[in-house]
Protein backbone atom coordinates (compact mmCIF):
# COMPACT_ATOMS: atom_id res chain seq x y z
CA UNK A 1 0.00 0.00 0.00
CA UNK A 2 1.22 3.48 -0.90
CA UNK A 3 0.51 6.49 1.31
CA UNK A 4 0.05 10.04 0.04
CA UNK A 5 0.35 12.48 2.93
CA UNK A 6 -1.13 15.97 2.66
CA UNK A 7 1.61 17.37 0.44
CA UNK A 8 1.58 14.46 -2.00
CA UNK A 9 -2.24 14.26 -2.01
CA UNK A 10 -2.65 17.97 -2.66
CA UNK A 11 -0.09 17.89 -5.46
CA UNK A 12 -2.20 15.17 -7.08
CA UNK A 13 -5.50 16.99 -6.43
CA UNK A 14 -4.24 20.37 -7.69
CA UNK A 15 -5.01 19.20 -11.24
CA UNK A 16 -8.67 18.97 -10.29
CA UNK A 17 -9.44 21.27 -7.34
CA UNK A 18 -8.40 24.57 -5.76
CA UNK A 19 -5.74 24.00 -3.08
CA UNK A 20 -5.02 26.33 -0.17
CA UNK A 21 -1.73 28.24 -0.48
CA UNK A 22 1.10 26.38 1.26
CA UNK A 23 4.76 25.41 1.15
CA UNK A 24 6.71 22.54 2.68
CA UNK A 25 9.47 24.02 4.84
CA UNK A 26 12.69 22.43 6.09
CA UNK A 27 13.46 25.04 8.76
CA UNK A 28 11.78 27.83 10.69
CA UNK A 29 13.34 30.56 8.54
CA UNK A 30 11.49 29.21 5.51
CA UNK A 31 8.24 29.37 7.50
CA UNK A 32 8.99 32.97 8.51
CA UNK A 33 9.65 33.87 4.87
CA UNK A 34 6.30 32.33 3.91
CA UNK A 35 4.61 34.39 6.65
CA UNK A 36 6.28 37.54 5.37
CA UNK A 37 4.95 36.89 1.88
CA UNK A 38 1.42 35.72 2.72
CA UNK A 39 0.79 37.35 6.12
CA UNK A 40 -0.58 35.88 9.37
CA UNK A 41 -2.43 33.89 10.61
CA UNK A 42 -0.87 30.65 9.39
CA UNK A 43 -1.25 26.96 10.03
CA UNK A 44 1.84 24.83 10.71
CA UNK A 45 1.53 21.07 10.19
CA UNK A 46 3.73 18.03 10.67
CA UNK A 47 4.07 16.21 7.35
CA UNK A 48 4.93 12.52 7.60
CA UNK A 49 3.57 9.32 6.08
CA UNK A 50 3.55 8.01 9.66
CA UNK A 51 1.24 10.79 10.86
CA UNK A 52 -1.71 11.04 8.50
CA UNK A 53 -4.00 12.05 11.38
CA UNK A 54 -2.03 15.10 12.45
CA UNK A 55 -4.53 16.35 15.02
CA UNK A 56 -4.20 13.12 16.99
CA UNK A 57 -0.56 13.93 17.80
CA UNK A 58 -1.11 17.68 18.28
CA UNK A 59 0.64 18.13 14.95
CA UNK A 60 -1.30 21.17 13.76
CA UNK A 61 -0.74 24.69 15.11
CA UNK A 62 -2.23 28.07 14.28
CA UNK A 63 0.09 31.04 14.68
CA UNK A 64 -0.43 34.82 14.57
CA UNK A 65 3.10 36.24 14.67
CA UNK A 66 6.80 35.43 14.29
CA UNK A 67 7.26 34.57 17.96
CA UNK A 68 4.43 32.02 17.89
CA UNK A 69 5.82 30.60 14.64
CA UNK A 70 9.25 30.00 16.15
CA UNK A 71 7.86 28.46 19.35
CA UNK A 72 5.38 26.18 17.63
CA UNK A 73 7.71 25.19 14.80
CA UNK A 74 10.28 23.97 17.30
CA UNK A 75 7.58 22.22 19.31
CA UNK A 76 6.41 20.34 16.20
CA UNK A 77 9.98 19.24 15.52
CA UNK A 78 10.21 17.93 19.10
CA UNK A 79 6.98 15.95 18.67
CA UNK A 80 8.26 14.42 15.43
CA UNK A 81 11.56 13.48 17.10
CA UNK A 82 9.83 12.04 20.19
CA UNK A 83 7.53 9.89 18.04
CA UNK A 84 10.44 8.95 15.75
CA UNK A 85 8.56 10.07 12.68
CA UNK A 86 10.19 10.12 9.27
CA UNK A 87 9.56 13.81 8.73
CA UNK A 88 9.14 15.30 5.25
CA UNK A 89 9.02 18.79 6.74
CA UNK A 90 6.65 21.28 8.33
CA UNK A 91 3.89 22.60 6.09
CA UNK A 92 3.25 26.34 6.33
CA UNK A 93 -0.23 27.14 5.09
CA UNK A 94 -2.35 30.28 4.89
CA UNK A 95 -5.20 30.13 7.40
CA UNK A 96 -8.66 30.20 5.88
CA UNK A 97 -12.02 29.98 7.59
CA UNK A 98 -15.48 29.10 6.36
CA UNK A 99 -17.92 26.22 6.28
CA UNK A 100 -16.08 22.93 6.76
CA UNK A 101 -17.07 19.91 4.68
CA UNK A 102 -15.64 16.48 4.08
CA UNK A 103 -15.61 15.01 0.59
CA UNK A 104 -13.80 11.99 -0.73
CA UNK A 105 -13.97 8.53 -2.14
CA UNK A 106 -13.05 4.94 -1.42
CA UNK A 107 -12.93 1.59 -3.16
CA UNK A 108 -15.61 -0.63 -1.71
CA UNK A 109 -14.82 -4.37 -1.99
CA UNK A 110 -18.36 -5.09 -3.21
CA UNK A 111 -19.58 -1.94 -4.99
CA UNK A 112 -16.31 -0.57 -6.32
CA UNK A 113 -15.62 3.19 -6.23
CA UNK A 114 -17.93 5.33 -4.08
CA UNK A 115 -17.91 9.03 -3.19
CA UNK A 116 -18.60 10.66 0.18
CA UNK A 117 -19.99 14.02 1.32
CA UNK A 118 -20.67 15.33 4.83
CA UNK A 119 -19.79 17.53 7.77
CA UNK A 120 -16.05 18.18 7.92
CA UNK A 121 -13.56 19.45 10.46
CA UNK A 122 -12.16 17.96 13.65
CA UNK A 123 -15.46 16.38 14.67
CA UNK A 124 -16.28 14.72 11.35
CA UNK A 125 -15.79 11.19 12.70
CA UNK A 126 -17.71 11.89 15.90
CA UNK A 127 -20.68 13.53 14.16
CA UNK A 128 -20.94 10.85 11.46
CA UNK A 129 -22.97 13.20 9.26
CA UNK A 130 -22.22 11.90 5.80
CA UNK A 131 -23.74 10.23 2.77
CA UNK A 132 -22.34 7.89 0.09
CA UNK A 133 -23.03 7.15 -3.56
CA UNK A 134 -21.73 4.48 -5.92
CA UNK A 135 -19.82 5.85 -8.91
CA UNK A 136 -20.53 6.99 -11.54
CA UNK A 137 -22.81 9.79 -10.34
CA UNK A 138 -24.46 12.76 -12.03
CA UNK A 139 -25.40 16.18 -10.63
CA UNK A 140 -28.91 15.06 -9.61
CA UNK A 141 -27.52 12.12 -7.63
CA UNK A 142 -25.01 14.41 -5.95
CA UNK A 143 -27.78 16.80 -4.90
CA UNK A 144 -29.77 13.87 -3.51
CA UNK A 145 -26.72 12.68 -1.57
CA UNK A 146 -26.06 16.13 -0.11
CA UNK A 147 -29.68 16.54 1.01
CA UNK A 148 -29.36 13.40 3.15
CA UNK A 149 -26.91 15.21 5.45
CA UNK A 150 -27.52 17.74 8.21
CA UNK A 151 -24.77 20.03 6.93
CA UNK A 152 -26.72 20.62 3.71
CA UNK A 153 -28.97 23.06 5.59
CA UNK A 154 -25.90 25.23 6.23
CA UNK A 155 -24.81 25.39 2.60
CA UNK A 156 -27.98 25.05 0.50
CA UNK A 157 -28.23 28.82 -0.02
CA UNK A 158 -24.48 29.41 -0.34
CA UNK A 159 -23.45 31.14 -3.56
CA UNK A 160 -20.62 28.59 -3.89
CA UNK A 161 -22.84 25.50 -3.62
CA UNK A 162 -22.22 24.82 -7.32
CA UNK A 163 -18.48 24.62 -6.57
CA UNK A 164 -19.12 21.89 -3.99
CA UNK A 165 -21.14 19.93 -6.56
CA UNK A 166 -18.36 20.39 -9.11
CA UNK A 167 -15.80 19.18 -6.55
CA UNK A 168 -17.80 16.00 -5.98
CA UNK A 169 -18.06 15.46 -9.74
CA UNK A 170 -14.26 15.73 -9.88
CA UNK A 171 -13.90 13.19 -7.05
CA UNK A 172 -16.22 10.88 -8.99
CA UNK A 173 -13.97 11.26 -12.04
CA UNK A 174 -10.82 10.63 -10.01
CA UNK A 175 -12.19 7.46 -8.42
CA UNK A 176 -13.23 6.05 -11.81
CA UNK A 177 -10.03 7.09 -13.60
CA UNK A 178 -7.70 5.86 -10.83
CA UNK A 179 -8.78 2.38 -9.64
CA UNK A 180 -5.53 2.17 -7.64
CA UNK A 181 -6.98 4.64 -5.10
CA UNK A 182 -8.25 2.81 -2.01
CA UNK A 183 -9.21 5.91 -0.05
CA UNK A 184 -9.27 9.66 -0.67
CA UNK A 185 -10.16 12.08 2.13
CA UNK A 186 -10.45 15.85 1.79
CA UNK A 187 -11.16 17.21 5.25
CA UNK A 188 -11.84 20.00 5.40
CA UNK A 189 -13.00 21.39 2.10
CA UNK A 190 -13.53 25.03 3.10
CA UNK A 191 -16.39 27.01 1.57
CA UNK A 192 -16.01 30.78 1.80
CA UNK A 193 -16.17 33.93 -0.34
CA UNK A 194 -13.08 32.75 -2.27
CA UNK A 195 -14.66 29.47 -3.33
CA UNK A 196 -14.31 25.79 -2.41
CA UNK A 197 -10.76 25.19 -1.22
CA UNK A 198 -8.94 22.02 -0.16
CA UNK A 199 -7.37 22.71 3.27
CA UNK A 200 -6.21 19.15 4.04
CA UNK A 201 -6.15 15.82 2.23
CA UNK A 202 -4.73 12.32 2.31
CA UNK A 203 -4.80 9.30 0.03
CA UNK A 204 -4.15 5.56 0.25
CA UNK A 205 -3.25 3.68 -2.93
CA UNK A 206 -2.69 0.05 -3.82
Amino acid sequence: MKIYNEVKAEQFLSKYLKINVNTLTKNVNEALEFAKKYQYPLALKIISDQALHKSAINGVRFVKNDKETMLNYNDLLKIAKKLKLKLDGILAQTYISGKELIIGGKKDPIFGPVILFGTGGLFAEALKDFSLRICPVNENEIMSMMKETRVYENIKDDKNLKLVINALIKINEIMIKHPEIIELDINPLIINEKGAIVADARMLLE
